[in-house]
């Protein structure tokens, strides 16, 4: 009942504003008023003014995205409603994964046998992996963030929403701007471009950044004190004072290398882009870029939070408990002690190892006794070529051609002690190629705008996981393979029925085709140690492999439409109403621990490896853009009603053998209402605001979510029920043709799930930042001064409940940080 009065409120607000500026329309602008200012975006193939777009978006030019601190897409969602974008994924350690949600659809998986729920777009071209996706903003023209299902527009996996990076063009006069940021943590970043008119006809420019800054959490040695107690026995175990602790990390065939740095959370990377503009017409351009990132970084921070092993209680009977008793000289079972593969020790027969205990909780988000793996290694580069053609005044041609290669390994050591009770180490390698054609074509006399077009998709690759539980009781050694194809059909049309009246109608066809084959194998061979016979094994010339034999394929197919109707109040004022679908692919579970004849319950066909469907949203939205009191007021207000249904959710329980089975969970239901404005009293003063309340829950759960633990009450992860920022900016002239502009900013989230299955909930969390620049009279350089985060808020920015080695693990926000900018330009 209370998004209803909320609701009812803000749309008296919103009347209200509307008579206002019918009254004010007619006042002339006076000499030196500035107003908000005009933000040109693409979000519907072509060219236009933001609010004149019957779609929910927030966008950002570069003067804005500086003014703000803004220098990787990440930190975008601290400005945008319903936005939760996070450089972060469990148990994956690499902070150039993006991990997105809007309006509470997304995907916080960073495998490749799922897809992003919100899809990334730089200069019109789909990125497919969220690992390497978290961008630094280097030469960016403008940001988009498209709100609800873009699936007739932007296609599969934009079941959330779109993310969609511009970055500038080459122009015909020559120019350098760069900057160089130093700051908290040695953080040095070193930003620049170049534009080289070459002809009258041919322009170049070149970009590149280069970012540093040390992690912010450290890794300590642990010191034996003679008295680390059993969980399982409550009596004292392991090494005395003074003796060795022996572990097996650094020995497993699937850990990484031991060392490395003494930090956790540090950043390194660094880019360059280059594009070549081309008009041998004045009806015809060409622009072909190619960009390069490399990213040698190490692992996120990981905290333990928690660890349980008790038998018989939620999250216990896992094999950090099997180890525990085997070091405690118990056999929990006949063999289960003695570990194979690389290894080949017996846990019982040393003695001398530790127990796996909260005694390894350091009590201090920043320091963990960890020591394995801790590094992230991520290159991505690409080439495409855009051609733009106006056949006529009235028609247009675009191709938009791209490759892309990406290459990446990174692991973290995730059970926060000098053991090995969990360690995930991975490797990515993926190519992709696309092609769209666009026709935009205006008739009628401009009533009726069109774009049709065909897409093609062609994706391939390889991940293989290696993980160690219980100081290697279970190592996965897992190899899979991918390839999909897509291709689609879309069409979207606005048409003007009168001058004020408008329609909006959308569609696009999809087909996918997906081949995968796995190769996950358990090199102990857990499975036959806990009782599972030789038969139920999908090899039996090699029982350490528990993935089905074969390549396995998906099909599928969607058709999504879009429509809406627009009505212009006046010109500064329109109001829409639209209906929106969107579909995010299907696909399979890859990690497994035990051959599936053992988990029938989840998966009656063994031969067959556990698949998802693809997942659907349908989305009822209504809005009011505005620009009042002669473009010095900006609000734009949006109510929205999402249908979500196929929910493809994470579940990890006794059933999976404690590893992640995706599943489709059941169906859930999101509504709320986003405002979001700008105001311009006077030129000097710049005022920004947005607010998003959002409810949604689980309207309907299946027997295995319930099974896993999943109830109606648990928060969806991602989606707080408010958000919202405030900002302001002003400027003052001092005088001699210099200013100082006074920067300051408020966001905020309510409290929130960083799961699926509610083990993490993130409190309320406030954050200032606030910054102040010099502009001398000559606009050749500035100077900036700033500090994030200034009280220092700490919160969870993901999570990993892991009832593999029973432990709860976390990874924190920075710390606040002081940065100093220089920029320059000529």
């Amino acid at each position: 009942m209370k998004v209803y009065r909320l609701s009812a409120s803000v749309a008296a607000v919103a009347l209200a504003s509307l008579g206002q500026a019918a009254a004010a329309q007619d006042v002339p602008t006076q000499a030196g008023d500035v107003g908000v200012g005009e933000i040109v975006v693409t979000a519907q193939k072509r060219a236009e003014n933001v609010q004149s777009v019957p779609i929910a978006i927030t966008a950002m030019g570069e003067a804005q995205l500086q003014q703000r601190g803004i220098t990787n897409i990440t930190q975008m969602s601290a400005f945008t409603p319903s936005v939760q974008i996070d450089r972060a994924s469990p148990f994956a350690g690499s902070s150039t994964i993006m991990s997105a949600y809007i309006r509470g659809i997304g995907q916080n998986d960073f495998g490749f046998n799922m897809e992003p729920g919100v899809g990334l777009y730089v200069d019109g071209v789909y990125f497919a992996r969220t690992v390497g996706a978290a961008l630094d903003l280097v030469d960016v023209s403008r940001v988009e963030i498209l709100k609800g299902p873009q699936g007739t527009l932007f296609g599969r996996n934009t079941i959330g929403g779109a993310v969609s990076v511009v970055t500038a063009d080459p122009t015909h006069d020559f120019a350098f701007k760069g900057n160089v940021t130093t700051g908290s943590y040695n953080r040095l970043d070193v930003k620049g471009m170049v534009n080289l008119p070459i002809t009258d006809t041919l322009a170049a420019s070149f970009s590149f950044g280069s970012s540093h800054q040390d992690g912010y959490q450290h890794r300590i040695p642990y010191t034996v004190t003679g008295k680390e107690v059993n969980p399982l026995t409550g009596t004292a175990t392991g090494p005395v004072a003074g003796s060795t602790i022996l572990s097996n990390e650094g020995n497993f065939l699937t850990s990484a290398p031991v060392g490395g740095s003494s930090t956790q959370g540090g950043e390194n990377s660094r880019s360059i882009r280059g594009k070549l503009k081309w008009t041998p017409a004045r009806d015809l351009t060409v622009v072909i870029a190619g960009d390069y990132t490399h990213a040698n970084e190490e692992a996120a921070a990981e905290t333990l939070i928690a660890t349980n092993q008790a038998l018989g209680q939620p999250g216990g009977n896992t094999f950090a408990t099997f180890y525990n008793l085997c070091v405690a000289g118990v056999s929990a079972l006949p063999g289960i002690c003695q570990i194979k593969g690389k290894v080949n020790t017996n846990l019982q027969a040393t003695g001398k190892y530790l127990p796996f205990s909260n005694g390894f909780i350091t009590n201090n988000i920043d320091t963990t006794y960890a020591n394995g793996a801790n590094y992230s290694y991520v290159t991505a580069w690409g080439t495409s070529g855009t051609i733009d053609y106006k056949l006529s005044p009235d028609v247009a041609v675009k191709s938009i051609t791209a490759w892309r290669r990406l290459t990446s390994s990174f692991g973290t050591d995730i059970d926060g002690s000098p053991l090995d009770m969990g360690e995930t180490t991975f490797s990515m390698n993926q190519h992709q190629f696309s092609q769209e054609l666009q026709l935009n074509v205006h008739a009628f006399a401009d009533r009726l705008k069109s774009v049709v077009g065909a897409y093609y998709f062609n994706e391939g690759g390889d991940l293989h996981d290696k993980v160690v539980f219980g100081e290697g009781l279970v190592q996965v050694d897992g190899p899979n393979a991918f390839t999909n194809k897509a291709w689609a059909l879309f069409t979207h049309n606005n048409l003007k029925i009168t001058e004020a009246l408008g329609a909006t109608f959308g569609l696009r066809y999809t087909q996918e085709h997906k081949l995968f084959s796995g190769g996950q194998s358990e090199l102990n061979q857990i499975g036959l140690t806990l009782g599972i016979p030789p038969a139920a094994f999908p090899d039996p010339t090699n029982l350490s492999r528990v993935f089905p034999l074969g390549q396995f394929r998906q099909a599928a197919t969607n058709t999504s439409i879009h429509a809406g109707l627009e009505y212009h109040v006046n010109r500064d004022v329109m109001a829409y109403a639209s209906f929106a679908q969107g579909y995010k692919s299907g696909g399979w579970t890859t990690r497994l621990a035990v051959p599936l004849a053992a988990t029938t319950a989840l998966n009656p066909d063994p031969t067959q490896p556990p698949s998802f469907r693809p997942e659907h949203a349908n989305t009822y939205e209504v809005g009011v853009k505005s620009d009042l009191f002669d473009r010095r007021l900006r609000l734009n207000v949006t109510g929205f009603w999402t249908d979500y249904k196929d929910m493809q959710l994470t579940v990890t329980s006794a059933q999976t053998a404690f590893v992640p089975w995706f599943i489709n969970a059941g169906q859930s239901r999101i509504k709320g209402i986003e405002v979001d404005g700008e105001a311009r009293p006077i030129p000097a003063l710049r005022v920004t605001g947005s607010v998003s309340y959002m409810d949604a829950k689980y309207i309907s759960l299946g027997s295995v979510a319930t099974a896993a633990g999943f109830a109606y009450g648990f928060k969806l992860p991602n989606t707080p029920k408010w958000s919202g920022s405030f900002g302001a900016t002003y400027t003052a002239d001092l005088g001699r043709g210099d200013s100082v502009a006074l920067h300051g900013d408020l966001n905020f989230k309510s409290a929130m799930a960083k799961d699926y299955q509610n083990d993490f909930i993130q409190g309320w969390v406030n954050l200032v930042n606030a910054n102040i620049t010099y502009t001398p009279p000559v606009d050749h350089w500035t100077l900036t001064l700033g500090v994030d985060n200034i009280f220092n808020k700490r919160f969870l920015v993901t999570g990993n409940q892991n009832d593999g080695f029973g432990a709860k693990v976390g990874t924190y926000n920075r710390p606040s940080v002081w940065y100093a900018r220089l920029g320059v330009k000529f």
